[in-house]
C-alpha cells in the first residue's frame, strides 16, 4: 500500500455502481448501476441475491450473511473472480473498491491502490456493523449473542451526573459524594457491611445477656466456691492436728540432732582413723545428703495454671448448657433473647444456624480447655513422678555409695575388723534410727492414706483460691453498656439499608437511561433486567417486535423488524450505509420505518430477467 493513501473513516456512502466478473451466476463482466432507491426484480436464480452477496464481499470478504467459505461464490465455469464496487461518500467523493481472488490470492484495491481487510475494517467498521446495517436480518438471525456484545460495546455511556438528575431530591443528596464507578460493586460491598453489622448485634446481644448472667451467678458462685475452700481449710487442718497430736516434735529434733551429731562422730573418730579418716569424711557426707535428699518434699508446678483452666472449662460448660437450651426452645412465633424479634417460618433455620455456629464455637472452645487442663494435670502428674523417681535413684545411689564406701573402709585391715564390725553396726543402728525419726517426724500419726489426703487438700485449698480470686476480679468489673452499643449499630444498619435502596433505585435509572437508547418504533431489545429485591442486573437478550417474539413474526415482518434494528446501528454508530431488502414481494409497505440511507429493494418477478433499475435511471439488464 502506497504511504500518499488516505483511508479516512467513511461514516456513509451511496452506491453508484457495479462490475461482477466470475462471481456466483455472474460468469462475464458484468455493469450494474445504483440509485436511491434502486429497484432489482428478477426470477428465481437470476443473480438478485447475489448481488447482496457480491457488495458484502466487496466491504467485509463475506457475503450478504457472513458465512464463511468463499469457494462457493466462485463461478462454475471462470475461476477468476472480480467484484468492483463504485461509491460516493458523505463529503460527495467518488471511490472505487475492487476485491479480485486468483489461484486463492486475494487481492484488494481502493482507489488503485492495494489495501488489506484490516485497513477496510478501519474504514467501514467491523464486519457485523457493517453486515448489521446493509443486512436487515443479519443482526437478529446471524449474531444472536454476539449481537448483544455489539450493542454494549456502542451504547453511550451514562455519567454518574446524568443518573443523579434523574432521580429524586432525596435520593440525590444521598449519593450525590458517593463513588459509584460500579454499581454492582457498590450494592455487594454495602450488602457485605451490614451483613457484619448485623452478625455485631447478635454478637453484641450475646455479649450483654452474659455479662447480666455473670453478673448475677456471681455472687452465688464465689459463695461456693468459698464454702469448697472452708471446708477443704477444715480437713487440712484436722489432719494436721493429728499429725503431731501428743508429739514432742521439739524433743525429736533434739534427739535427731543427737544421734546425728553421734553418728558424725562415730564415723570421724576410731582407731583407725588415720588410714579410713577420708572414707569416713566422705561417708559422712553422703550420710547427709541421704537424710536431706528423703526429707525433700515435691513442689508443684502447674497448680495456678489448672485452677485457672478449670474455672475457664466450667463457664464455658455452663455457657454451652444455656446456648442448648436457647436452641431445643426455638419454635416459629418465638421472641430470639438475641435479636428480640420473633422468629418466623422463614427465619428459623437462619436462626437455628446462627445458634448452632454458636454452640459449635463454645464446644470447640471447651474441647480446647479441657484438653489443656488434661495435659496441665498430666504434666503435674509426670513432673512429679520425675521428682519421686529422681528421688528415689538418687537415695538408692546415695545407699550403694555408703555401701561401696563402707565395705572399702571395712576392708582397711584385719586387725581393726573387729571394731569396724562393731562401729559398722553402731553407725547403721544410728542410721536407722535417724531414718526412722525423719519418716516419723514426716507422717506423724497420719497413715499413709491420711498423709496423701492431706497433700491432696493443700493442691486442691490452691486450686479453689486461685477460682476465687478469678470470680472476684471478675465481679468487680462492670458490664459494659451493650444497649447503647446495639442501638448505635442497629442505627447504623438503617442508614446503610436507606443508602443501599438508594444505590437500588440508582441502578435502576442507569439501566434505564442507558437502554433508553434502544428505543425503537415497534421493535424492542432488552439487554439486561433489575433485579427489583436487590438491585443487581441480570443479563438478558430478549428481541420483540410489536411485543412478539421473533420466532413467531411472518417474513414481511422480520424484514420491518429488522430496518428498524439496521437504523439503530446507524445511529448508535454513527455509520449511514446503504440496506439490501431481500424478497421485497412479500412486504407491501415500510410504513413503521423510514430508511435514513440508500435502499436497495430485491423483487422476485416469476419467470422474468435479471433488472436492475436506479428510480429515474434508464433499466439496466444483464448481459445475455
Amino acid at each position: 500500500m502506497k504511504e500518499d493513501i488516505s483511508l479516512k473513516k467513511i461514516s456513509s456512502f451511496q452506491i453508484t455502481g457495479m462490475t461482477l466478473s466470475g462471481f456466483k451466476c455472474y460468469r462475464e463482466t458484468t455493469h450494474l448501476a445504483f440509485g436511491n432507491p434502486t429497484i432489482v426484480t428478477g426470477g428465481n436464480g437470476r443473480g438478485k441475491s447475489s448481488i447482496a452477496d457480491a457488495i458484502a464481499f466487496a466491504v467485509t470478504g463475506l457475503p450478504f450473511f457472513g458465512e464463511r467459505g468463499i469457494d462457493r461464490l466462485h463461478c462454475e465455469t471462470n475461476h477468476d473472480l472480480m467484484v468492483a464496487l463504485y461509491f460516493t461518500d458523505g463529503d460527495g467523493e467518488s471511490h472505487e473498491l475492487s476485491r479480485t481472488r486468483q489461484k486463492s490470492r486475494m487481492t484488494i484495491t481502493f482507489d488503485g491502490y492495494e489495501i488489506r481487510q484490516h485497513d477496510l475494517s478501519e474504514m467501514f467498521g467491523e464486519k457485523d456493523v457493517f453486515l448489521s446495517i446493509f443486512n436487515p436480518l443479519y443482526f437478529i438471525e446471524e449474531l444472536g449473542e454476539d449481537g448483544k456484545k455489539l450493542l454494549e460495546r456502542h451504547l453511550p455511556v451514562i455519567s454518574h451526573e446524568q443518573v443523579l438528575s434523574a432521580l429524586s431530591d432525596s435520593a440525590r443528596a444521598a449519593l450525590e459524594n458517593e463513588s459509584i464507578l460500579s454499581p454492582e460493586t457498590y450494592l455487594k460491598k454495602r450488602r457485605e457491611e451490614i451483613r457484619d453489622l448485623e452478625e455485631s448485634v447478635i454478637y453484641l446481644s450475646g455479649q450483654r445477656d452474659l455479662a447480666q448472667s455473670q453478673h448475677s451467678n456471681g455472687a452465688q458462685q464465689i459463695l461456693n466456691l468459698q464454702e469448697q475452700y472452708d471446708s477443704l481449710l477444715q480437713e487440712r487442718d484436722h489432719l494436721e492436728k493429728k499429725r503431731f497430736a501428743g508429739l514432742d516434735l521439739a524433743g525429736m529434733r533434739k534427739r535427731l540432732v543427737e544421734i546425728s551429731a553421734r553418728y558424725d562422730e562415730m564415723a570421724k573418730d576410731g582407731p583407725e582413723a588415720a588410714d579410713t579418716a577420708e572414707l569416713d569424711r566422705q561417708l559422712q557426707e553422703l550420710h547427709h545428703r541421704l537424710g536431706q535428699r528423703s526429707a525433700e518434699q515435691y513442689a508443684p508446678k502447674y497448680a495456678q495454671h489448672i485452677a485457672e483452666t478449670n474455672a475457664k472449662v466450667k463457664e464455658l460448660g455452663a455457657k454451652y448448657s444455656r446456648e442448648m437450651a436457647l436452641l431445643k426452645g426455638f419454635k416459629p412465633g418465638i421472641v430470639c433473647p438475641t435479636c428480640r424479634r420473633s422468629v418466623s417460618q422463614e427465619d428459623l433455620p437462619t436462626v437455628q444456624a446462627g445458634i448452632k455456629a454458636s454452640v459449635e464455637a463454645i464446644t470447640a472452645e471447651g474441647k480446647q480447655e479441657k484438653s489443656r487442663l488434661d495435659e496441665l494435670k498430666t504434666l503435674e502428674k509426670q513432673t512429679e513422678e520425675t521428682f519421686l523417681q529422681f528421688q528415689k535413684d538418687d537415695v538408692e545411689r546415695i545407699k550403694c555409695d555408703i555401701e561401696e564406701l563402707t565395705r572399702q573402709r571395712d576392708g582397711v585391715g584385719a586387725a581393726q575388723t573387729a571394731t569396724k564390725d562393731r562401729r559398722k553396726n553402731e553407725l547403721e543402728t544410728l542410721h536407722g534410727q535417724i531414718q526412722a525419726m525423719t519418716a516419723d517426724m514426716e507422717y506423724g500419726n497420719l497413715t499413709q492414706e491420711e498423709y496423701d489426703r492431706l497433700i491432696e487438700c493443700r493442691e486442691l485449698m490452691r486450686e479453689r483460691q486461685a477460682e476465687l480470686d478469678a470470680a472476684r476480679k471478675a465481679a468487680q468489673v462492670a458490664p459494659e453498656d451493650y444497649e447503647v452499643k446495639i442501638a448505635e449499630v442497629e442505627e447504623l444498619i438503617r442508614k446503610k439499608k436507606h443508602m443501599l435502596s438508594n444505590a437500588i433505585l440508582y441502578v435502576g435509572k442507569r439501566a434505564e437511561l442507558t437502554f433508553s437508547q434502544l428505543r425503537m418504533n415497534k421493535v424492542e431489545i432488552a439487554l439486561n433486567e433489575v433485579v427489583k429485591s436487590t438491585g443487581e442486573l441480570k443479563d438478558v437478550f430478549k428481541f420483540t417486535y410489536g411485543g412478539r417474539y421473533y420466532n413467531r413474526l411472518s417474513l414481511s415482518e422480520k424484514i420491518r423488524a429488522g430496518l428498524e434494528v439496521s437504523e439503530l446501528i446507524k445511529r448508535l454508530t454513527g455509520r449511514n450505509y446503504p440496506q439490501f431488502i431481500d424478497n421485497m414481494e412479500s412486504v407491501d409497505e415500510l410504513t413503521n420505518v423510514r430508511p435514513t440511507g440508500q435502499i436497495i429493494m430485491a423483487k422476485c418477478v416469476h419467470g422474468a430477467a435479471l433488472t436492475v433499475t436506479p428510480m429515474g435511471q434508464t433499466q439496466m439488464k444483464r448481459a445475455a
